[in-house]
């Protein structure tokens, strides 16, 4: 397994959505692991993950965009899917990276990553208590 630092920024390929490839899409490390109300004792990060932007006509998220080549995984226009962000708990992270049921991607460019935290309070496709946590 290649190193990985969970950070903001850092990214990880998971389980998610169709299983047609690899059956693994990437999912964007919002915050520095840290302790959130409401969420345990336990250090936790949250993901965002991204989708292909739709043909023309299909209703989507247009918050953030990220153009094809704005990171090595992303081949074509892609959107943030603010839907679905979630959280996890650091060590479980941990657990799943050593069992290669995620693996390890390319940390984002900060210019990215800023505008991808900046689209999660935007969205109106966040949940409330995303957009209430400080990231």
């Amino acid at each position: 397994m290649a190193t990985w630092v969970p950070c903001a920024g850092a990214t990880l390929h998971m389980p998610s959505g169709p299983s047609s490839g690899s059956g693994k899409h990437l999912f964007i490390v919002l915050n520095d692991p840290k302790l959130f109300t409401n969420y345990g004792s336990a250090l936790c990060i949250a993901f965002v993950s991204l989708s292909s932007v739709p043909a023309q006509g299909v209703h989507f998220d247009e918050t953030c965009i990220l153009r094809a080549g704005c990171h090595p995984s992303v081949r074509h226009d892609t959107y943030v899917y603010y839907r679905g962000t979630r959280m996890e708990q650091l060590r479980d992270v941990l657990k799943r990276l050593d069992d290669s049921f995620y693996t390890p991607g390319e940390p984002l460019e900060t210019h990215v990553l800023i505008e991808v935290k900046a689209g999660l309070l935007k969205s109106p496709f966040t949940k409330r208590e995303f957009k209430q946590l400080g990231i």
